[in-house]
């Protein structure tokens, strides 16, 4: 098979356990990327050892970043932080101003991420 058709059938893969299965995203492309591997006629094994190794590697350099953020993310949505942080930018902020403002906000909490993770 070609690496087009490799590729259109795992992304295909991932918009359908995303969309219809309701898989979360990181398995999804979890599954989509290794179906791609073995439709691009990559031998078992060895696309699992690639995969292993791949994923391994990337969760060693920025796997507690990861994790951290999403723990804090769930912890601002579930008690309610994140909507009070929106609604005292909105209240703050004439509306003009408002995406400067939002895009301030982020790219402050997000110095420290990337700074981490390079």
């Amino acid at each position: 098979m070609n690496l087009i058709a490799a590729a259109i059938i795992g992304i295909a893969i991932i918009v359908l356990l995303i969309a219809v299965c309701k898989v979360h995203p990181f398995l999804s492309l979890l599954a989509g990327s290794f179906t791609m591997a073995v439709c691009a006629g990559v031998e078992y094994d060895k696309a699992f050892v690639s995969f292993t190794s791949g994923v391994g590697s990337t969760i060693a350099n920025v796997g507690l970043l990861i994790a951290f953020g999403s723990i804090i993310g769930t912890i601002l949505f579930k008690s309610g932080g994140a909507d009070t942080i929106v609604d005292t930018i909105m209240s703050k902020t004439p509306l003009q101003r408002l995406p400067w403002a939002m895009a301030q906000s982020r790219s402050s909490s997000a110095f420290p991420c990337s700074s981490k993770s390079a």
